[in-house]
């Protein structure tokens, strides 16, 4: 009789009386056929993600350096192309403003004039708008000619000597016999050591 072909399986026992089986040659392994199901291990699939480049703190630094650098080119270009007069009067605004807004101590509320008789009388009012107080603040009037030539100065203290901050004071000239001898006039303030007090004209429009 023919044995049947196929693995042999060899049992051997061990001391303890357990059997133990010796595994099969590579070389006699079976061969599957193709309706065999292979059963494969759970392996997990790998997934790619791009993330796209988000912008940071150091690029919106270099956005807004290269804004500010692209008005610096632009206000340049425009000074090189205006006049060399307009380039002047445009710094010399600016300045005169800008010294104005630092030195202005006292603000001018009022300033009229009337006749009374013959008597050509001019009065004005003002207030000290800086943090200390003021003293010897003198007004000083002007006369022009009806061709606009300066006539005279007069110097006209104030009613007070020391005007607190916040403080208002005024002056009253009388010009006697008065007979159209100047077509107009101005007036200006100063310390009584002469020094000139730059004022902001806040007199209410009509």
């Amino acid at each position: 009789m023919k044995k049947a072909k196929g693995p042999l399986v060899l049992l051997s026992l061990d001391k303890t009386g357990h059997s133990t089986t010796e595994a099969t040659p590579a070389s006699e392994t079976p061969q599957r056929s193709a309706g065999d199901t292979l059963i494969h291990s759970s392996v997990p699939e790998l997934s790619f993600e791009i993330l796209g480049r988000r912008p940071g703190l150091a690029w919106d630094l270099l956005r807004a350096a290269l804004l500010v650098l692209a008005l610096i080119v632009t206000a340049g270009f425009t000074l090189v192309v205006l006049p060399q007069s307009a380039v002047d009067r445009l710094a010399s605004n600016i300045e005169a403003r800008h010294g104005a807004a630092q030195q202005e101590k006292i603000a001018l509320l009022y300033l009229g004039d009337d006749m009374n008789g013959n008597d050509f009388r001019i009065r004005g009012l003002v207030r000290n708008i800086s943090s200390l107080p003021i003293e010897q603040l003198d007004a000083a009037v002007r006369f022009y000619s009806h061709n606009g030539t300066i006539l005279e100065t007069t110097v006209v203290r104030m009613n007070k000597e020391t005007v607190a901050p916040n403080e208002t004071a005024q002056f009253e000239l009388v010009y006697p016999n008065y007979k159209m001898d100047f077509g107009s006039y101005s007036v200006d303030f100063k310390l009584r050591q002469g020094s000139p007090v730059d004022y902001k004209d806040m007199r209410a429009t009509k």
